[in-house]
């Protein structure tokens, strides 16, 4: 780990929600730029990750938004998940974290969160606070010892990048699962509403547009006729989850930047694809997508998965 991100924890134990921040100089970059999303269950293995994103066609992307980090969780090994990621790739990275834990009279010094990657400084960093529908603090999925203090707040994160001269936004959010589509519509609104009203920009991350809300078991338990009445419901969710018509009015568009009826979720190989959900998003605005270049890729180190999301990628021009 390099200097800026042992500076970058300091930052993290005094204020558990302020963004870390550490960038490095610039790289040569040419047009068409590549954004990659990817939701990476809390990012154990960085040097995985890393591998996969130095391989075609996820190689040499100006920017990585990259929901579910760990800092210094146990679950992870107490890994700096993001600032690894960031050193391995030799990019510029915000961390910003949404739920931070400490033991009793002790100062937070790991947290869970998304981070954005650029192969350009990062400029204005911004924590977007999100109405939070579900408090994942109060479940036992962290792994912490006994006694651990438990915090949480919503948020996604944005920034500014320079690419080829030209000043772009580039934001990300992980919107709740743990909620209906009126809900998650309500978390994009609050989101775009703190971006700049014009200008180019890119949003995406995982939107968990399921198109129901899993804390209620009879809307879960519908699924099946619905899946019955119209197939391709999980892989095409865009009539059922109203945050698309939120980022439409907020001038993004999403069709020409995501690969249609594609998959990005599955917990087993054994799920046929029909059954696995789109939940991972791009949309651009005033920027234009490089037709045929939205992708999505296996989030595979050989034959094992390191997460239960999918890579998606999109390549555009200013």
């Amino acid at each position: 780990m390099d200097g800026g991100s042992a500076r970058a924890s300091q930052t993290a134990a005094s204020d558990p929600f302020a963004p870390i921040v550490v960038n490095r100089p610039s790289r040569r970059l040419t047009s068409p730029f590549k954004v990659v999303a990817f939701n990476a269950r809390g990012c154990p293995d960085p040097q995985a990750v890393a591998e996969r994103l130095q391989r075609p066609p996820l190689r040499d992307a100006a920017v990585i938004l990259l929901s579910e980090a760990d800092w210094g969780l146990r679950r992870s090994g107490g890994r700096r998940s993001a600032a690894e990621l960031a050193d391995l790739l030799g990019m510029s990275f915000a961390y910003s974290p949404e739920f931070a834990f400490r033991r009793a009279d002790n100062e937070f010094t790991a947290s869970f969160g998304n981070a954005i990657f650029s192969a350009a400084p990062l400029e204005n960093v911004r924590v977007v606070p999100l109405q939070m529908f579900y408090d994942w603090t109060k479940r036992r999925r962290w792994k912490t010892p006994p006694g651990t203090i438990k915090i949480g707040r919503r948020g996604g994160v944005t920034a500014e990048v320079n690419l080829g001269g030209r000043m772009v936004t580039v934001a990300l959010a992980h919107l709740e699962n743990r909620a209906g589509p009126q809900a998650r519509a309500r978390q994009m609104a609050q989101f775009v509403a703190a971006l700049p009203s014009d200008g180019p920009a890119v949003i995406g991350g995982d939107f968990n547009t399921t198109t129901v809300d899993l804390r209620d078991w009879r809307d879960c338990a519908a699924t099946p006729l619905r899946m019955l009445l119209e197939p391709r419901r999980l892989r095409s969710p865009e009539r059922h989850e109203p945050l698309f018509e939120i980022l439409t009015r907020a001038g993004f568009e999403y069709r020409a930047a995501n690969a249609p009826l594609v998959p990005t979720f599955t917990v087993s190989g054994l799920i046929p694809r029909f059954l696995r959900p789109k939940l991972d998003w791009l949309a651009l605005r005033r920027l234009h997508a490089v037709p045929g270049s939205a992708r999505v890729e296996a989030a595979r180190r050989g034959p094992r998965r390191f997460s239960d999301h999918d890579f998606i990628l999109c390549e555009f021009r200013c």
